[in-house]
Formats: structure tokens, C-alpha cells, sequence
């Protein structure tokens, strides 16, 4: 089985799927070819346009008999940066683990679904490759409403969770807020619009109602965790600036309404703030523990578990899908230089795969 995940997962990798500057459409034709050899009774292929300037993404759905549960699996990686100590799109074999943009986020997980399609006769299920997971999710929205996914009854989501079941984890927020000015010479600071003054103040604001939410949550998901990311001008100790950005985000628990804290920092806006821009970048919702008998099939034997980040199975889950979060790797594998998943993770996970292809 090691040979043949290897076998799936070099091509995988080889393909520069960046998100926003890769080739995520080039990657989703080559797997809905593959994919045509294990027989699906449909198969649906869309490029999807995506926002902010980033260039389309795409997906591939295959089908066969009426699908009690999806498989799904993001193509797109985070960029690679400039430490990696070797090809980040040339797959590296060093004995228990491979190396690879995207071997533990999470194109490990397609390999996997890949090699288990050729070890079982798949019977009512369906499997996703989808793009534009790892900064905005604009794909998957457009599935659950462009296609019949959204009558699939239980799914399982592919993230690094190093074969746990994933059944719970925080929604998200994040916005721009910018203000301007003519700026100037800071003698003038009493008489001239402050840019970043403004800034600030909108960040206090934020901050108290921030603190005002601390107990909120269970022991696991406490508090609301809002945090001001990064402020940004382009002034200096005696010039006033013309501009100043502030980028902030909100992580409501599972259970809490993502919308109600969106709808809190706009009224915090409207009431001392409308002389600048504020832009929401992402509105996500958390992912609440699902009805696991019905997974019990597939996942016999395995405990639940809260996860510390946000996945694409909390739209899933709110399109009123029974849904769970597993795969090979650990987050602490993903998202930095020479990214690698163990092998033996990846082997339990193709058995697991497997028996969610017939199950």
C-alpha cells in the first residue's frame, strides 16, 4: 500500500496549486481523468471564479449509486516560502515520512482516496476535490449550492488530525478597517485628521468587546478570541500619516452565531466610526458536534476530538450535513517549510478511506 499512495501522491504534489497563484483548474482536470477509471456513475467538473483578484479555482465531483457519504479533499496549499531545503513540488521519500507542499495539507488525504478507490468497488458515496480552501473557501459555498451534495447525508472532511475524528472546532471572522488623511508635519497634529488615532481607538473598542465575551464557550473553546493582527501606516515619529489599516479577526465557539458578533462589530463601526472603510474578508461558521451513530460504521473504535483551527466541514455542517474532520498529518506538520506526513498515517487512513467507500 505504500508504493501505491506514493504513486498517487507524487503527480499530486508535483502540481503548484498555491493558492491565488498556482493552477488549482490544471489539478482537478488531471484528477477528474483519473478518476474516470474507477468507474463513477457521474462525474461533475466546474471552474469556479474567485475574488480579491486571485485567478478561478475549480472542483471535481465523482458519483456512484446514491451517495450516503462524501469524501472531500482541498488541492490548494498555502504558498511555500523561501526556507524550504528543497523542491517544495518534487515529493521526497526519507523512510517513514514523505516530503512536500501539501503532503500533510492534505493532498496526502487525495493520495489516500486514490489508492483506496483501487482496492474496493466504491457503492453509494461520493468524492470531492475541491480548491480555494486555504484563503477564502469560495469553492465549496458554490458546490452545496450548485450541486447535489448538499442531500448527502454524513460526510467526511480531509485535514490534518493525525487520524482522529475531528467533530468540533470555531468559526471565524476577519476584517479591514482603514482610515486616511491629508497628512503633515506633526507640529500640526491638534489641527489634522489622525489616521492612526482613529485606528486605535476602533481597536480598543473592538478589544472591550473582545474581553466582554471571555466566558463564553465551554472548557475547550473559552472566550471569542479576538485578536488585532497587524496596524499599518505610513507615518513616522513627526509626520502624520495619510493612511492607517488595521486587520483584525473574531473566533466565535462552536454553538455561538457567527453572524451576531458580525453584526456587533458593524454597530461598534456605525456608532464613532463611519468616516473610514471597514471591509469583512471572512464570515465562517463553527462546527458543532454532529450525529456520530451515524458515523459509527466508519469510525468504530475512535473517540471524538476538538480542533484547535477552522475547516471547510463547518459549511458542510450548516448546510445540514452530519459531518466529521479526518485525515493523515498533524498541524503541526502543515503550513511551514519541508511540510511532511508519516507514512504509517497515511496507510491508517486509506483503510479508513476504504471502508468509507462502501459503507
Amino acid at each position: 500500500m505504500r508504493d501505491k499512495i506514493i504513486n498517487w501522491l507524487e503527480p499530486l504534489i508535483a502540481f503548484d496549486t498555491q493558492n491565488g497563484i498556482g493552477d488549482e483548474i490544471a489539478c482537478v482536470k488531471w484528477l477528474a481523468k483519473e478518476l474516470k477509471q474507477f468507474s463513477p456513475d457521474r462525474i461533475v467538473v466546474d471552474t469556479v471564479p474567485r475574488s480579491n483578484g486571485k485567478t478561478d479555482s475549480a472542483f471535481v465531483l465523482a458519483s456512484w449509486g446514491t451517495p450516503q457519504t462524501l469524501l472531500n479533499v482541498h488541492i490548494d496549499t498555502v504558498p511555500a516560502g523561501s526556507a524550504w531545503t528543497g523542491d517544495p513540488h518534487k515529493l521526497r521519500d526519507v523512510g517513514d515520512k514523505l516530503i512536500g507542499l501539501g503532503t500533510c495539507d492534505i493532498k496526502g488525504a487525495a493520495a489516500c482516496i486514490l489508492a483506496a478507490l483501487g482496492e474496493v468497488k466504491p457503492q453509494n458515496v461520493a468524492v470531492l476535490f475541491s480548491g480555494d480552501e486555504e484563503m477564502g473557501s469560495e469553492v465549496m459555498p458554490y458546490v452545496i449550492k450548485n450541486t447535489d451534495i448538499k442531500f448527502i447525508p454524513k460526510a467526511i472532511v480531509c485535514e490534518p488530525t493525525s487520524c482522529t475524528m475531528g467533530v468540533r472546532h470555531r468559526g471565524m471572522l476577519s476584517f479591514n478597517a482603514r482610515f486616511e488623511g491629508p497628512g503633515g508635519h506633526s507640529s500640526l497634529a491638534d489641527i489634522t485628521q489622525a489616521p492612526l488615532q482613529r485606528i486605535i481607538r476602533f481597536a480598543n473598542a473592538l478589544s472591550d468587546y473582545g474581553d466582554s465575551f471571555k466566558d463564553i464557550g465551554d472548557a475547550a473553546y473559552k472566550g471569542l478570541c479576538l485578536n488585532i493582527g497587524r496596524i499599518s501606516t505610513d507615518g513616522h515619529m513627526n509626520v502624520i500619516p495619510t493612511e492607517a489599516t488595521l486587520d483584525f479577526s473574531l473566533r466565535p465557539p462552536p454553538g455561538d452565531d457567527v453572524t451576531r458578533h458580525s453584526a456587533a462589530v458593524y454597530e461598534i463601526w456605525n456608532k464613532g466610526f463611519k468616516d473610514g472603510v471597514l471591509s469583512q474578508r471572512v464570515m465562517q461558521p463553527a462546527l458543532n458536534k454532529g450525529n456520530l451513530t451515524e458515523l459509527s460504521i466508519i469510525f468504530a473504535g475512535y473517540d471524538p476530538i476538538d480542533l484547535p483551527y477552522w475547516t471547510e466541514a463547518a459549511q458542510l455542517g450548516a448546510a445540514g450535513i452530519n459531518v466529521v474532520v479526518f485525515g493523515p498529518g498533524h498541524v503541526d506538520q502543515a503550513h511551514k517549510p519541508d511540510e511532511f506526513v508519516k507514512v504509517n498515517e497515511l496507510i491508517a487512513a486509506t483503510e479508513l478511506y476504504s471502508r468509507a467507500l462502501i459503507a
